[in-house]
């Protein structure tokens, strides 16, 4: 299953991920301490490019560019041990090495779950995707949704959770499995997340009020 018409499906993955390329710059740019003016530059330029891609396979090389310099900048914006284990591990999904992946990689399935219900609300099939490619039992809508969404939601809450003692030793469990919540972890982390997802914050565009929850029914709707 795919999208009937080629370039609104490059259109819509065109916005989704300039969109995200932004947000994660702009969370940089407010939470590092020394980031540099040529990654800045270069983020930039690869929104640019991003927002002119003739294709989706040269869109997904300049994503990966952007996302290559945000996650190796990314872990410093961390105060606290977290920072160094992180740095050393980069983002990594299954198993989570370390409490900041294990954060974001719950934080990235709670956005997912989120961006499905949202869809559905807009009767539309999560299965279809633009610049994910459809797979059976992949919510590829979801996934192209919830894009400009991961550095305001997902990243945000680890980065304030852990910085604010919210999330800290003992709410953790590291095996050779790797590194999963503990019970008070894990109601630590959802706590920081209903209030994420509660937040007011003015849309960009149409500049009324609205909850995270609500901006991204309200996304759902407009694609």
């Amino acid at each position: 299953l795919q999208f009937h018409n080629p370039d609104k499906c490059l259109e819509l993955s065109r916005a989704l991920i300039t969109s995200k390329l932004a947000n994660q710059r702009t969370l940089l740019l407010r939470n590092h301490e020394n980031t540099s003016t040529g990654d800045m530059d270069e983020m930039a330029r690869c929104i640019e490019k991003a927002g002119n891609a003739e294709s989706l396979d040269v869109l997904r090389g300049y994503e990966g560019q952007g996302a290559a310099i945000y996650f190796r900048l990314f872990p410093e914006c961390f105060k606290g041990e977290v920072r160094n284990a992180f740095a050393e591990n980069g983002r990594m999904r299954r198993p989570a090495p370390d409490p900041v992946n294990c954060c974001l990689s719950m934080g990235y399935t709670m956005l997912a779950h989120e961006c499905t219900a949202a869809l559905r609300l807009a009767r539309l099939e999560p299965a279809i995707g633009a610049f994910h490619v459809s797979r059976p039992g992949r919510p590829s809508l979801s996934l192209d949704l919830m894009e400009p969404f991961r550095p305001l939601i997902a990243d945000s809450i680890a980065l304030s959770a852990f910085n604010r003692n919210e999330l800290r030793e003992g709410h953790f469990f590291s095996s050779a499995a790797g590194c999963v919540f503990t019970s008070h972890g894990r109601k630590a982390f959802f706590e920081a997340y209903g209030r994420r997802m509660q937040t007011m914050i003015s849309h960009p565009v149409l500049e009324y009020r609205l909850s995270y929850r609500r901006m991204i029914r309200l996304h759902a709707r407009m694609i």
